[in-house]
């Protein structure tokens, strides 16, 4: 798709003003790789990234980038996290720095226009089927303690 086709659809495919939160781990590095400078790091290159193609296809009000010292995917570099209140939030390793980014906010566009967030493995883009390291349920409003005095 290009990028002109990618920014129209980025524009007209909104479903209202539903937004979600992208965590991009700034620490992710494969082994071996220097630590320091910050900015040579894959993962804060990552961030990087996102945040300039989050611009260029004017998705700013309905994803928003926050960078995370570390989601302890050092096996998996680089690693990301999708959330959003009331939903389901979904973590993935083995992002490219480079390749990503694209397919990283399509999925954050599906992540947001999905029923409580909750998206198939088909929904995802292709890269984005098998990169998937985990999924947790949406936080509940109200917990009910069993077995509890109600009094």
């Amino acid at each position: 798709m290009s990028d002109d086709q990618s920014n129209f659809n980025d524009q007209t495919e909104s479903k209202g003003d539903d937004q979600c939160f992208l965590h991009v781990c700034t620490s992710c590095r494969p082994s071996g790789f220097p630590r320091e400078p910050e900015n040579n790091r894959p993962g804060f290159k990552l961030y990087q990234q996102l945040n300039k193609r989050l611009k260029e296809r004017n998705l700013e009000r309905r994803i928003n980038i926050l960078s995370a010292d570390c989601l302890s995917l050092c096996s998996r570099p680089c690693g990301i996290a999708l959330s959003s209140p009331g939903s389901w939030s979904y973590l993935f390793g083995d992002q490219d720095a480079e390749r990503s980014a694209d397919d990283i906010l399509d999925c954050a566009k599906t992540y947001i226009d999905a029923d409580g967030g909750s998206m198939a493995r088909s929904q995802r883009p292709v890269s984005l089927r098998s990169t998937i390291l985990g999924r947790i349920p949406p936080q509940p409003q109200r917990i009910n303690i069993i077995g509890g005095d109600e009094s």
